[in-house]
């Protein structure tokens, strides 16, 4: 059974961390670069493939269209200047869905 290959696509100071540990990184010039490596990505055969929240933001519904039409999964992570809490929102929903109710509200 062979691994998966891992990928990030986002700013180059976020993706430095990355680089370090092996993983394939790209840092786009603009969305239209991004929507063009991520789906390279996704045919390329890429499993996960890490993405800022800066760069899902500018890539809308592409990002949900993925995980929802491919075996590639794309997680939405926070870039070093910090999270703007699209990541966990889209957990959140996720798992909503999944079970009918939000468990992470909080009161």
């Amino acid at each position: 059974m062979s691994m998966s290959k891992i990928a990030m696509i986002g700013d180059y100071e976020s993706s430095i961390g990355f680089k370090a540990v092996g993983i394939d990184t790209y840092v786009p010039k603009d969305r239209e670069e991004a929507k063009e490596i991520i789906s390279s990505l996704v045919k390329g055969g890429y499993g996960i493939v890490f993405v800022t929240e800066e760069i899902a933001d500018s890539l809308g519904e592409v990002v949900d269209q993925i995980n929802r039409e491919s075996r590639c999964t794309v997680l939405i992570i926070p870039s070093v200047r910090g999270s703007k809490g699209l990541g966990i929102e889209k957990i959140r929903k996720s798992v909503e869905k999944a079970v009918g109710i939000d468990i992470f509200k909080t009161s």
